[in-house]
């Protein structure tokens, strides 16, 4: 039986790195492309299985969405 060769150098950690981002981004894209989104009642476009931007999930509420700009508030002082 033959032995098998061995790399004669260690990869990078950057290459393997930038494999793996690459695999994960055309992962992502196939995804996208297989996401099968839906209307609500509301009229909202949602995800299937999941719950729709207003909070509610199968004529339930589930959470209070956030409100835009409702983080923590800062005071300057001068």
């Amino acid at each position: 039986m033959a032995k098998k060769p061995t790399p004669s150098k260690k990869q990078a950690p950057s290459s393997t790195g930038s494999r793996h981002a690459s695999w994960v981004r055309n992962q992502r894209k196939n995804l996208k492309n297989m996401m099968a989104l839906e209307q609500n009642e509301k009229g909202e476009t949602k995800l299937r299985h999941f719950a729709s931007p207003s909070g509610e999930y199968r004529g339930k509420q589930i959470f209070e969405p956030k409100k835009k700009g409702s983080g923590p508030v800062k005071e300057i002082e001068a």
